[in-house]
């Protein structure tokens, strides 16, 4: 749709305000709760960006090298989608636990490290053992441990 109705566009805002507007909220809804937990999902979606950065350069004839779409990507300051996604789940995460989102039964599942003795470890959540990646990757245990290995999250 945005290649039809861009056919005249020989300029980066309309483009860009075009696919932030257009294609990426559906990208990203609702991905707090369905974050990609395998490469070939997560290609599938980093596909659609690509296509509109590719088709972007061809438009604006902007020369750069084959399969590398970074150089667009940074001309139109496009964070990547996994990228703002990791960052959605903090965000959700940080908003549950300073109760800027009311659930109760959301809250309840976080599970807090609360080390018996002083230890050099500083991890704010205890991830529960387990034997599926489909616990592990279920919402709340994956905004734990995303909150665990990323050293800027603190609450």
């Amino acid at each position: 749709f945005i290649n039809r109705v861009s056919s005249d566009f020989h300029l980066l805002s309309p483009l860009k305000t075009l696919f932030c507007s257009l294609v990426r909220p559906i990208l990203e809804y609702g991905s707090v709760l369905w974050d990609l937990s395998t490469a070939s999902a997560r290609s599938m979606i980093k596909r659609v960006q690509r296509k509109f950065l590719r088709q972007a350069a061809y438009k604006l004839k902007i020369v750069c090298p084959p399969h590398d779409y970074t150089p667009i990507q940074r001309l139109y300051s496009l964070e990547s989608l996994t990228d703002r996604r990791h960052s959605a789940n903090l965000t959700f995460l940080f908003n549950l636990l300073s109760s800027k989102i009311d659930s109760p039964e959301l809250l309840s599942r976080v599970s807090f490290n609360v080390p018996s003795r002083l230890t050099r470890s500083s991890v704010p959540f205890h991830i529960p053992f387990s034997s599926s990646n489909y616990f592990l990757n279920s919402p709340i245990i994956r905004l734990m441990r995303i909150a665990n290995t990323d050293p800027s999250f603190s609450f």
